[in-house]
């Protein structure tokens, strides 16, 4: 593949499929990988941290596509917001940013972006955030 995005994967909740996930990047090659927020569940792990080995070869996988020639950047969202801060900064080899614009290789251009800067529940306050998290556990 020439690009790939991936979101909302929520490693570190009880409900990830972290195992699928990993069985299919050990499948495939690709040249830019997306990682467009929510790829660690923050917000899950404050209330009960579990990090099964499967959350961790996923995290490992990533690391080593980045080493092995494959661009990745990781666009935090609303559920790893600490990383937001890093926007601009390179881990390892793991681009970090806010939003950027991807070009086809048709000459096409697209705005990648985690959609909660666009959701008012979540940019709206705190009480919003949280009333919005109950609802995703039910």
């Amino acid at each position: 593949y020439r690009t790939l995005w991936l979101s909302d994967i929520h490693l570190g909740n009880r409900d990830c499929k972290a195992e699928y996930l990993l069985s299919f990047l050990n499948s495939i090659t690709v040249d830019t990988l997306y990682l467009v927020g929510d790829i660690v569940d923050m917000w899950q792990m404050t209330k009960q941290f579990r990090w099964p080995q499967a959350h961790n070869q996923v995290m490992h996988k990533f690391m080593q596509m980045s080493q092995d020639g494959t661009r990745v950047v990781y666009l935090p969202g609303n559920h790893d917001e600490p990383i937001q801060s890093y926007s601009g900064m390179v881990f390892g080899d793991i681009e970090i940013e806010r939003e950027l614009v991807h070009t086809t290789a048709q000459g096409k251009r697209y705005l990648v972006l985690h959609g909660d800067q666009f959701d008012g529940d979540v940019t709206m306050g705190k009480f919003h955030a949280w009333i919005g998290d109950k609802g995703y556990d039910l």
